[in-house]
């Protein structure tokens, strides 16, 4: 049975800041060796635990794990997909046939740092591929308050990682690769419920562009 929540039933949007320690700690991880990994996952469930705790002091109704584990809302797709990967904004624009578009676009998105990164798709993506189940898992373990998940919506991922240069050779259309990145967020949206996730969030932040902009452009930062 779906639970009734009181009015202003409050949450996180989802983020929460990291540490320094943690950033260094993801950094050394990167180096792929097994200490440095195990000691990077200790230090985040010792951190998201203290987040969680954080939140239930302060009297939040429905707890979130902070995405301590994301550089930001989508990118994390990329470690978690296969067929996604992530590129710098420069190696993006590098590939591309048409630059001039690709570069308004970073200009209107305020995105002109070329050490941003941004997932995009390099084959067929993985239908079955977990998002946030494992995250969940764990914050399940961590509290007994309500929770939350947060997952990029299939518009947002549709939009953003699709480079006619590179997913084109997977895809014939941004259509069909939204069929299938709304089947991955749909089977994993039912593995959360399963779990017992209370609230499950998607992430959307440029839907309005289709009003306002060309939704159709082949080759735009957003």
């Amino acid at each position: 049975m779906a639970k009734t929540y009181q009015a202003f039933t409050t949450s996180l949007m989802g983020s929460m800041p990291r540490s320094q320690d943690l950033l260094k700690a993801k950094a050394k991880a990167m180096d792929q060796t097994e200490e440095s990994k195990t000691a990077y996952q200790a230090l985040l469930a010792k951190e998201t635990e203290e987040i969680v705790r954080f939140q239930e002091e302060c009297g939040i109704d429905v707890v979130v794990n902070g995405e301590l584990d994301r550089d930001n809302y989508m990118s994390f797709v990329a470690e978690k997909v296969p067929g996604i990967q992530l590129m710098s904004l420069e190696e993006i624009s590098a590939s591309l046939e048409d630059r001039e578009q690709f570069e308004k676009s970073r200009a209107n998105m305020d995105a002109l740092d070329d050490t941003l990164s941004s997932p995009v798709i390099v084959d067929k993506i993985a239908l079955d591929a977990e998002l946030d189940y494992k995250e969940m898992q764990q914050l399940k373990k961590m509290t007994d308050h309500p929770i939350k998940a947060t997952i990029p919506s299939p518009y947002l991922l549709t939009r953003s990682m699709w480079m006619d240069e590179m997913a084109g050779k997977f895809y014939d259309s941004r259509k069909e690769l939204g069929k299938d990145i709304q089947e991955m967020v749909l089977n994993e949206t039912k593995r959360l419920i399963d779990l017992g996730v209370d609230i499950i969030q998607l992430d959307e932040p440029i839907l309005s562009d289709v009003v306002f902009n060309c939704a159709e452009a082949g080759s735009s930062f957003y």
